[in-house]
């Protein structure tokens, strides 16, 4: 067998398995987001549609740009977050919803993500840990905590990275559980950003079983023959 003929079978399973494909979301490309001293409903800012990048996102999160402040008068507060990329960030704040339990609905698999505390009124921040629970219907798959500490008092903390990336070895998502733990009565928000997402890579099904088994044979045959 010819050397390239090898080459293009192995070419054909590479491209069967498939490469996952990556995105990242920041929220600064939103249709119609509010000011960056405000805060306002995703839902709003995405031209009243919950879908954004393929996730289907809970009606209680919100979008707040670098310049908002919970307090305005007689003197301005501290910022509410700090975004990590671009000017505007997602939280949990706000929109008339419970703190906890934001849903995401999607079978992207999430990779990645940041996480902090927010500022209120200078007296103290929001939730001190996150968790990400993915999920299979009801069903919990598996879930990642991250630490919020609160090195900044009186201040937004910088975002953390939280890898989610022991996802990528589950099959079967369908979405995902955002919940805080918080530290007080109305203290249990988060600050989030740059929410990396992929596509599921599928189990190989036999025809792609088959061809990998037909690669292998010929490039063994290949040897033999050298």
């Amino acid at each position: 067998m010819h050397h390239w003929k090898t080459t293009l079978l192995l070419a054909a399973l590479q491209g069967a398995m498939g490469a996952a494909q990556a995105v990242t979301l920041t929220f600064d490309d939103l249709p119609t987001p509010p000011p960056l001293d405000t805060l306002g409903g995703l839902y709003f800012a995405n031209a009243d549609s919950p879908s954004y990048g393929g996730v289907l996102w809970d009606n209680g999160l919100s979008i707040g740009g670098d310049q908002f402040r919970v307090q305005t008068s007689p003197s301005p507060g501290p910022l509410f977050g700090i975004p990590h990329s671009g000017r505007r960030f997602l939280t949990n704040q706000g929109n008339g919803a419970s703190n906890d339990s934001m849903t995401l609905s999607t079978p992207l698999v999430l990779t990645g993500a940041w996480f902090g505390q927010n500022e209120y009124y200078g007296f103290g921040g929001g939730a001190d840990s996150v968790t990400v629970r993915a999920l299979n219907g009801s069903t919990v798959l598996a879930s990642v905590t991250l630490a919020l500490p609160e090195t900044h008092p009186g201040q937004p903390e910088p975002l953390s990275f939280m890898d989610t990336s022991v996802f990528t070895t589950l099959t079967g998502i369908t979405g995902y559980l955002i919940d805080r733990h918080e530290l007080g009565n109305q203290a249990g928000n988060w600050v989030g950003d740059d929410f990396s997402f992929s596509s599921p890579v599928p189990e190989p099904g036999p025809s792609l079983w088959l061809l990998g088994l037909a690669a292998v044979g010929l490039a063994a045959r290949r040897v033999r023959a050298t």
